[in-house]
């Protein structure tokens, strides 16, 4: 047992951060890779396309699949790929719905922010307990977010207070609490069943 206490003790926790990060090897780091690319297109996509909302004065009622897909990805692959999945997925939609601006960058790093914390967990998606964690962990990260993107709105582009509060963070509260209560864990379980179906022909590591 003396043996083998020193030997786990250097070795173990530097192999859990790179299986956590998923930079363990470089097929892990292609997936990776991979997850950030498409989880930043599909981010655009659900950004592009209007949802249908009901706003009711300062509050606006509706669901943001994209918010969700940050904070799956965070969950599946790691606190950098939720971040990157994040920070990518906005600049694109900023590109795409108004050209982009300086503050726009700050805009993805609040985004980023919500995949990072999610990350920073690990999850069983067959567990109800485990994936009741990834939902108030995803409403802390979105909450981080809409802060940040307040707080940008008040010095960076120095808009006026009520404006930045009512609306940019009561809709982003309003409709992003909601979003990833609920479709962060179906987002995570569906990947589970399909990375199961998948992984019989392709390893997943």
């Amino acid at each position: 047992m003396s043996e083998t206490e020193p030997i786990e003790s250097v070795t173990s926790p530097d192999k859990s951060v790179k299986e956590k990060l998923h930079i363990q090897n470089a097929i892990a780091v292609m997936w990776t890779l991979l997850a950030v690319l498409f989880a930043a297109v599909l981010y655009m996509f659900f950004e592009v396309i209007p949802m249908p909302t009901l706003a009711v004065g300062f509050f606006s009622l509706g669901l943001a699949p994209a918010y969700a897909v940050i904070a799956t990805v965070g969950a599946i692959r790691g606190p950098i790929a939720g971040f990157l999945a994040g920070y990518i997925g906005e600049q694109l939609a900023s590109i795409f719905l108004s050209g982009g601006i300086v503050a726009f960058s700050l805009y993805g790093v609040a985004f980023g922010f919500l995949g990072l914390i999610v990350g920073l967990s690990t999850y069983d998606f067959t567990s109800g307990r485990s994936l009741a964690k990834l939902s108030i962990l995803s409403a802390i990260g979105l909450t981080f977010t809409a802060l940040i993107i307040t707080a940008v709105g008040l010095f960076v582009e120095q808009i006026a207070a009520l404006v930045a509060i009512g609306l940019q963070l009561l809709p982003l509260l309003t409709i992003g609490l909601p979003t990833v209560l609920l479709l962060t864990p179906l987002f995570a379980r569906f990947w589970d069943i399909v990375s199961d179906i998948v992984s019989d022909k392709i390893p997943l590591p």
